[in-house]
C-alpha cells in the first residue's frame, strides 16, 4: 500500500518531496564569498540561488573553518602553534 501523501507512487520515507541537490564546491565557494564580502545578504543569496538561509550559513561556516585550518597549518611553525587545527582545539592530543 502506498502512502496517500507520497509523490509518484512512492511508499514514503526518505525519498519524499524534493530531492537534495548536490551543489558543486565552486558554486558554494562563490555564494559564500559573495555573502562574506557583503555583496549579498544571506537572505538575498538564498532567494537568488533557491536554497535555504541555513544552508548558506552552513557553507559560510565551512568556508571559514577551512580557511582557518589552512592558515593554522601554514603558520603553526612560525607562531609556535600545534601543526593541526584539531590539536589547537584540543580534540587531538599532541604526541
Amino acid at each position: 500500500m502506498t502512502c496517500p501523501l507520497a509523490r509518484d507512487g512512492h511508499s514514503g520515507g526518505a525519498g519524499w518531496g524534493k530531492q537534495r541537490k548536490n551543489w558543486p564546491t565552486d558554486t558554494k565557494e562563490h555564494i559564500g564569498l559573495a555573502v562574506l564580502g557583503c555583496h549579498f545578504s544571506v537572505a538575498e543569496a538564498a532567494r537568488q540561488h533557491g536554497v535555504t538561509e541555513s544552508l548558506i550559513h552552513t557553507w559560510k561556516a565551512q568556508f571559514l573553518e577551512a580557511g582557518r585550518a589552512r592558515v593554522l597549518s601554514r603558520m603553526a611553525p612560525v607562531w609556535g602553534l600545534p601543526a593541526s587545527p584539531e590539536t589547537a582545539r584540543g580534540t587531538v592530543k599532541p604526541s
